[in-house]
């Protein structure tokens, strides 16, 4: 099995929340996620991809998007560090403006938006990155865009709380967080401990990444096995 965005432009693909300590590999696959996309889309039906990142110039899990010029027309990184804001010389106000607010607005129909990883960056950034990144989970549908927010708790209170009511899929790394991916299928699936326990260890032993839909139809899928709830 295998997770694909819709190639229809016309059709909402759901908002994402990709949970995961750092080295999990939450940024590797949502990067998959998105050259799978490019790849099977023609030119002129590409999303144009916003990917917010405090390391946007040196994660080089990011390369195969960032530095290919094949992808130039569609991906469109936006560097939220501490040291992007010094060297532009703007005030946080104007970097937000120039470098947020007007590429989203400009580029941000039937788009996708990546933040990834948003409370790590600038700290005179965060609250209007925050306020914006709940704004869009609310209302970026009806632009038919789609948020992916990687964070490293979906437990992350103001960071997550909106998302996890406005998101239709989870993926989680349940070799590294298998007592998170317990506390989720308890706490909002509404699964007995025992059955939490079982279902996590047997996708724990299948592959790295665990995704679960939220809408109906209810499941939990990852290359290799898929159960509906």
């Amino acid at each position: 099995f295998e997770h694909n965005l819709t190639r229809d432009k016309s059709k909402w693909m759901g908002n994402f929340l990709v949970v995961g300590s750092s080295g999990s590999g939450k940024t590797y696959w949502v990067v998959q996620l998105i050259l799978r996309y490019f790849r099977a889309t023609k030119p002129y039906a590409r999303r144009t991809v916003i990917f917010l990142s405090p390391e946007i110039d040196i994660d080089k899990t990011l390369k195969p998007l960032r530095d290919n010029r094949k992808w130039d027309m569609w991906f469109h990184g936006i560097d939220i560090s501490e040291h992007a804001v010094r060297k532009s010389g703007m005030d946080a106000i104007s970097y937000y403006k120039t470098k947020v607010d007007d590429v989203i607005e400009s580029h941000g129909e039937r788009a996708i938006v990546v933040m990834d990883d948003f409370p790590d960056g600038a700290k005179a950034l965060y609250p209007m990155l925050r306020k914006a990144f709940n704004t869009m989970l609310r209302t970026a549908r009806h632009r038919i865009t789609s948020v992916i927010s990687l964070q490293h708790t979906y437990a992350g209170n103001r960071n997550t709380s909106q998302a996890l009511q406005s998101n239709k899929f989870i993926v989680f790394f349940p070799r590294s967080q298998q007592n998170r991916c317990i506390m989720f299928l308890r706490d909002h699936l509404m699964l007995t401990v025992p059955e939490a326990k079982e279902l996590v260890h047997r996708f724990a032993k299948l592959d790295r990444y665990l995704v679960i839909q939220l809408h109906s139809p209810v499941m939990m899928f990852n290359s290799k096995y898929l159960l509906l709830l």
